[in-house]
């Protein structure tokens, strides 16, 4: 079953609890249709708690977590144990534009990850090097740091989790955001680190699933989710449209089913 995971980001419209709540009934009532496919959105905090109580098929999960429950830290994410009592299960940690815009360090990713696990929340950790390191050659490298700084500190023998990889200079809208032109990886490149990633993972014991992060869209994701190294996708800017992230849903299904 391939994962197909929708990062709304700080998405202006998305924000708006009306549009929000019914981008989410519109696709609860499609997802019927869809047996394969297992589905979660990640929206920003001011309309979470709301669309959690409207999303049955689709899981609903946050963007963020601080790693402490209480304390002096103004302008904080929400907690771990505030997501378990508004009854959200998941949860992005990592994620690059957090770690660039907002200094979430190695060290802070584990924190996070500490505290999610303590709440039995299941986080997606999302790892990925910049263009400057893969021209360097610095990918396998870059990711084993994030690895066994920020997440391997975290885990426990029955901790679940999903890894995003996602290379930072195909991110289009990151990239733009920074002055730099996206570079879409390659098949090759991103199978490399795929595969790496579940290697350093399984000598630990843990038989991981890997998500592509790397700006999917309807118009590649048959060749990336057709490839078994990929799990499914993070996508950003192409879940903001209902249009184009359903697409990318059934596109998923069928691979799905026909693997199966």
């Amino acid at each position: 079953m391939k994962i197909i995971g929708g990062n709304w980001k700080f998405n202006k419209e998305l924000r708006n609890l009306k549009k929000a709540e019914k981008f989410i009934e519109k696709l609860e009532e499609k997802l019927k249709d869809i047996k394969n496919t297992k589905v979660s959105i990640f929206c920003h905090f001011w309309v979470l708690r709301e669309l959690s109580k409207k999303a049955k098929r689709v899981k609903i999960g946050a963007q963020d977590i601080h790693w402490e429950e209480d304390g002096s830290f103004t302008g904080a994410q929400p907690s771990a144990k505030d997501l378990k009592k508004a009854k959200i299960k998941e949860v992005l940690i990592g994620h690059s534009e957090t770690r660039f815009y907002f200094g979430v360090s190695d060290e802070k990713v584990a924190l996070k990850l500490k505290s999610a696990f303590k709440e039995k929340l299941f986080p997606i950790i999302c790892i990925g090097e910049d263009i400057e390191e893969k021209e360097k050659g610095k990918t396998k490298e870059v990711l084993k740091k994030q690895i066994e700084k920020g997440i391997f500190p975290a885990l426990k023998k029955d901790s679940k989790f999903l890894i995003a990889y996602e290379p930072i200079y195909a991110i289009s809208g990151f990239a733009k955001l920074r002055g730099k032109k996206p570079k879409p990886a390659k098949i090759e490149d991103i199978k490399l680190a795929h595969n790496f990633i579940k290697e350093i993972f399984l000598k630990k014991g843990f038989k991981v699933k890997v998500l592509y992060g790397g700006s999917s869209n309807p118009e590649n994701a048959k060749e990336l989710l057709s490839q078994d190294f990929i799990d499914g996708l993070l996508i950003g800017r192409a879940s903001w449209n209902f249009n184009s992230f359903f697409k990318i849903i059934k596109i998923a299904n069928e691979i799905s089913k026909w693997k199966s």
